[in-house]
């Protein structure tokens, strides 16, 4: 069954404050990710995942980024 960012968070009762905070983002980041308006990056689909003890492929559909290393 695949939920939705948002729906993870309610579920795991956590805030989008604390949410932003773990991922070392701002909020305004973190909500404008949860509400589809930019993407994640893959390494943070993978924190969320553990956070919200989700398996990673709930977030597949979501679609999500790969960070420059360079």
């Amino acid at each position: 069954m695949k939920i939705s960012v948002k729906a993870a968070r309610v579920n795991a009762d956590m805030k989008a404050k604390d949410v932003a905070e773990a991922l070392n983002i701002t909020i305004t980041t973190y909500s404008r990710k949860e509400n589809g308006h930019s993407k994640f990056y893959i390494d943070e689909i993978a924190q969320l995942s553990r956070m919200f003890k989700i398996p990673l492929e709930n977030f597949f559909e979501a679609g999500c980024l790969e960070r420059d290393t360079i």
